[in-house]
């Protein structure tokens, strides 16, 4: 006896697509510029001024004008004791029949050098001293530009997040269904219990 069977199993397809949660961020940015201070600053150094002349000039340190004229007056000082002298010796000589020895009180008088002695300290002034202040001046730049605070600016741009949700997806489908096919091919036919 010819039997023939033959089956076609049952195909389907299953698609799953998993659920996705996507997400793009942009960070907030704050951007603060700054402008360093500006201050002018003006300094005029004070001067301390000494004159010390009039004490170097008692040492007899002085200036090519001042040593001339110096020495002028002292010439002119001697030139008049010796004038003054010689015109009392010609006084006392044009008195010669009243004394008879002029002649030797002018000798004695000329032969003996008077000194002068005293104690002194050099210099005997004090220099002179003078103090020309300083000057110190300050200026701070003024800042009147729209949008700032003391020189300082800033701009801020917001965070943004972009959210992107996909669900859970299952797409099945059948691609073939199941078949068992029976067939007789023979001519005999045996049955048996």
């Amino acid at each position: 006896m010819g039997l023939t069977i033959n089956t076609i199993p049952a195909r389907y397809e299953i698609k799953v697509t998993p659920a996705k949660l996507e997400w793009k961020t942009r960070n907030a940015d704050l951007r603060i510029t700054q402008k360093p201070p500006l201050i002018q600053i003006d300094t005029e150094q004070p001067l301390l001024k000494i004159d010390q002349y009039q004490c170097f000039a008692e040492e007899g340190l002085k200036n090519n004008l001042d040593q001339a004229r110096d020495s002028a007056r002292k010439g002119y000082a001697n030139l008049m004791k010796y004038i003054a002298k010689e015109a009392q010796d010609g006084d006392a000589m044009a008195k010669i029949g009243h004394k008879a020895n002029i002649m030797l009180d002018i000798i004695r008088k000329e032969s003996v050098t008077m000194h002068e002695f005293g104690l002194g300290s050099m210099p005997t002034s004090r220099p002179k001293v003078e103090l020309i202040r300083g000057n110190l001046k300050l200026e701070a730049a003024e800042r009147n530009n729209p949008g700032e605070i003391n020189g300082v600016s800033g701009t801020y741009v917001a965070g943004d997040i972009d959210f992107r949700y996909t669900p859970w997806n299952v797409d099945m489908r059948m691609l073939s269904y199941g078949s068992i096919d029976v067939k007789y091919t023979g001519s005999n036919v045996d049955a048996y219990i």
